[in-house]
């Protein structure tokens, strides 16, 4: 009898050793609407323009180059070393007080895919488990199969920010950073940042979480 329960367990094993999710990374997004976005995408390896435009199914290399003021005659195989941040350009659909990426990207599974690897490793943090199984009605998030299609729900938003058109921007929090070096680096402050994101405490910042910047002028 015992042999019969021995899937179940290893299901509910597997289920209770993926991390449970620490918070919420979607932006405030309250008028219903599409717009231009950008979000840092950090790789964990070296790579290329051309797998990261076919990884986040952007049609253009260019709209790459012109998000990250590279020269537009940068070659698609262009190298990206590990770590580097790479502004990713993206259309926001804001609908329900939620901003989330537009049906894009559209990942497809791999041969060993996991859930909580497509999320924290493939797409380095930017969204969870939980939010990728939520929008492609995944009911087992230890079901998925190989070739099977996913919308990775980036975070994003559509609304002004004090009464001015932004693009929001989702930056990656290096080690060490500050809402103050963030500020200032892109022309917003430290009170507007605090209230966008909803924090209470500028002090906690964590190293990988994405802060919604609004950026001022910034065509893309």
């Amino acid at each position: 009898m015992g042999f019969h329960f021995i899937p179940l367990l290893l299901t509910l094993l597997l289920f209770s050793t993926l991390p449970t999710k620490s918070s919420s990374q979607t932006f405030k997004c309250s008028s219903p609407s599409t717009c231009r976005s950008l979000i840092d995408y950090i790789s964990p390896n070296t790579t290329t323009l051309s797998h990261i435009k076919t990884l986040f199914s952007i049609k253009n290399v260019r709209s790459i180059l012109g998000a990250n003021n590279l020269n537009l005659s940068t070659l698609p195989n262009f190298t990206i070393p590990a770590k580097q941040p790479i502004k990713i350009p993206f259309t926001c659909l804001c609908i329900n007080n939620t901003g989330l990426s537009n049906k894009q990207p559209i990942y497809t599974v791999q041969k060993d895919d996991g859930l909580y690897h497509i999320a924290a490793e493939v797409f380095s943090g930017l969204v969870t488990y939980q939010e990728i199984a939520a929008v492609n009605n995944v009911t087992d998030v230890n079901l998925i199969k190989v070739g099977q299609k996913l919308w990775i729900p980036l975070p994003c938003s559509c609304d002004d920010v004090d009464g001015v058109k932004v693009v929001h921007y989702g930056h990656v929090v290096e080690a060490g950073s500050s809402l103050e070096f963030i500020a200032q680096e892109y022309g917003t402050s430290r009170n507007t940042l605090m209230k966008l994101n909803g924090i209470a405490n500028g002090s906690s910042l964590l190293a990988g979480q994405v802060l919604d910047v609004p950026l001022q002028g910034q065509l893309i």
